[in-house]
């Protein structure tokens, strides 16, 4: 079913951030800006999960990730303990955070594609970034956080100062370039990261981590990000996004 007004960075996740008038900061790192809106239209682009080609729902896939995955983000929130069904939810939270993130700056782009019908003709079309996404699963060496068995690794929430998150919001470190993945991270509110596998520096700065890994969209809480365009445009070279960092 074609869903009009889908958000990029899943708006149950994002209420988190959100003001009492549920308004949150939102920076287009594509478009250099920043501004305040309400969190039903943050990270919003129209129909940009519907496949072109493809005939599989993915908004219902994703939407049912979303309510399984939230569900358990708020047991952590609460700070309490995680079933192994709620671990593997969030698991496949993050790994739809990452595979919609990795994707967060090509909305608009399509792919000229060739498809080959059952009766051997073919026809030119455009694939959508619907059937991208669809597509790219099942490609040789597609990365997925549940492969690595994340419900075994230990599992720690960090308090922090004004997380921001985004697009990017899900880190994957390595103690060297050419070593496994060690440790996950994700904020799951201003005030809290989650933690996956090995611990980090607490002086660590996630946000400049976050803000760089973002493609689109950056999102905080109501003043924490800047609206300047000039600090904006300068954070692609190394100033920060985040007022006071």
């Amino acid at each position: 079913m074609a869903v009009r007004r889908a958000h990029m960075v899943s708006k149950g996740y994002l209420q988190a951030w959100a003001n009492d008038e549920k308004r949150v900061s939102v920076i287009d790192c594509q478009n250099d800006r920043g501004f305040t809106t309400s969190v039903d239209s943050a990270t919003v682009v129209s129909y940009v999960y519907d496949p072109q080609v493809l005939t599989v729902d993915l908004e219902a896939r994703f939407a049912k990730t979303e309510a399984a995955g939230i569900k358990a983000l708020n047991v952590l929130r609460a700070q309490e303990t995680l079933t192994l069904e709620m671990q593997i939810a969030v698991i496949e939270f993050l790994d739809m955070h990452l595979e919609r993130g990795r994707y967060a700056d090509q909305a608009a782009v399509t792919t000229p594609a060739v498809i080959l019908k059952v009766g051997g003709e073919t026809e030119k079309t455009n694939l959508k970034l619907g059937d991208r996404l669809l597509l790219s699963r099942n490609m040789e060496g597609f990365f997925r956080l549940r492969d690595l068995s994340l419900e075994l690794w230990p599992w720690r929430i960090y308090t922090s100062d004004l997380l921001v998150t985004g697009d990017g919001a899900v880190l994957l470190f390595r103690e060297t370039r050419d070593s496994e993945i060690c440790t996950v991270t994700f904020p799951i509110s201003p005030t809290q990261l989650l933690v996956i596998g090995r611990e980090i520096d607490v002086n660590l700065q996630i946000n400049e981590f976050i803000m760089r890994n973002c493609r689109r969209w950056v999102v905080g809480a109501i003043g924490v990000l800047t609206q300047d365009p000039n600090r904006i445009k300068a954070a692609r070279t190394g100033a920060p996004l985040a007022d006071g960092t």
